[in-house]
């Protein structure tokens, strides 16, 4: 393809790489590495939620200053603050602080990704292009902190993070300026005419709010999973390095997803869909309950947990433009990540903590059994309407 031969492509693609791999780098084996300096699982979802809490306010601060300041001003300062508090991560092993400095440096690199996927919107280049190379940087970024947690030291991955932030700075400047954002990032925005108080309106539809529980039983008890997983994996006796080589692995199967989404998302409803997901994550909660077996684990992990995320992720935007018209779609995506999503971990984390301590992490697997059981029990008579007016995906 001619842009495989444009330098500007390439500058795109290394600044994709750096910035996920930092991502990678920072949160992917961060429950194996709280659980290595003694934290107890009660600890670790402390911090968790100490981190969501922090998400949340950094979600809002960043599409205050994106009306404020350009977006190459705002990754900046934000990715370097970001690897600043990271500093901390050598000069401590207090609860409260580690806390404080994961979720901070996690939220911002979590807060600045709508930046980046804006970029990748507006370049002149094919975004699943450029948007690819993101998730092959957050694979490498896992294998690669698997083996330097093992071979280095558990706290060089946070180096990892570090340097991996500087260069994604460095890349940005290298790239055209970017175009100022025309709109909040993250931001609610609710309109002066009580007729178009669009949270208001939002709010009134029983079937948004009908899904808004389900995705909330969905993306909780996922980030649960994502969090506690590498943890489920390494208790089996495999070393870190491994677990970075299954995720990894299963994080390509989320490509393959993303992939050939023109084949299946438009063409099945979105009842067929999401009861699909849903049945995909019981199997995958109930194998992770009932086995304790490296090779068991890692086959469910790869078959079923990633294609059900990654085919979760667009099945959410299909069902918000089918239930909601267009002019509402943004907002009712961002009402979604900040109850469903935030509120949603911060939930599931104050129940995983003690049940680790107290029931193991497999009784964990089976709580997060039950919780998917009872989203599929509300979503059987579900009446969504079968597509939205426009194809998405073909």
């Amino acid at each position: 393809m001619e842009y495989f031969r444009d330098k500007l492509y390439w500058k795109y693609v290394a600044l994709f790489i750096f910035y996920f791999l930092a991502m990678a780098a920072l949160s992917s084996l961060i429950s194996v590495y709280l659980t290595g300096i003694g934290k107890s699982g009660s600890e670790i979802s402390l911090i968790l939620i100490v981190a969501s809490i922090i998400a949340i306010g950094i979600q809002g601060l960043v599409g205050i200053t994106n009306e404020r300041w350009s977006i190459r001003t705002n990754i900046t300062i934000y990715l370097l603050v970001g690897a600043a508090i990271a500093l901390l991560f050598f000069v401590t092993t207090d609860t409260w602080l580690l806390g404080f400095v994961y979720g901070l440096s996690n939220a911002i690199i979590l807060g600045v990704n709508p930046l980046f996927e804006g970029m990748a919107t507006e370049s002149h280049f094919r975004y699943g292009l450029i948007r690819l190379w993101g998730t092959l940087g957050y694979a490498a970024g896992q294998q690669v902190t698997g083996i330097i947690y093992d071979y280095i030291a558990p706290n060089s991955i946070f180096i990892l993070f570090i340097v991996a932030s500087l260069l994604a700075v460095v890349c940005i400047y290298i790239l055209p300026k970017p175009k100022a954002a025309t709109s909040p990032t993250g931001v609610i925005e609710i309109s002066e005419n009580p007729e178009k108080h669009t949270v208001k309106n939002i709010f009134k539809n029983k079937l948004f709010i009908t899904y808004l529980v389900i995705a909330f039983l969905f993306f909780g008890p996922n980030m649960i999973n994502t969090s506690y997983l590498p943890l489920l994996l390494k208790a089996t006796g495999a070393p870190v390095s491994i677990v970075s080589v299954t995720l990894t692995v299963a994080l390509f199967a989320e490509v393959l997803v993303m992939i050939f989404s023109n084949r299946f998302m438009d063409r099945f409803t979105n009842k067929q869909l999401l009861m699909a997901v849903l049945l995909l994550t019981a199997v995958n909660y109930l194998v992770c309950y009932l086995s304790s077996d490296f090779l068991v684990l890692s086959f469910i992990v790869i078959t079923t947990k990633f294609f059900a995320s990654g085919t979760f992720l667009m099945l959410h935007i299909k069902i918000v433009s089918t239930i909601l018209n267009r002019k509402l779609i943004t907002t009712g995506l961002t009402v979604v990540a900040m109850i469903s999503r935030n509120i949603g971990t911060i939930f599931f984390q104050m129940i995983a903590g003690p049940v680790i301590d107290n029931l193991g992490l497999h009784m964990l697997y089976l709580i997060l059994l039950i919780f998917t059981v009872i989203a599929m029990a509300i979503a059987i008579p579900f009446q969504i309407p079968p597509q939205p007016k426009e194809k998405l995906f073909s």
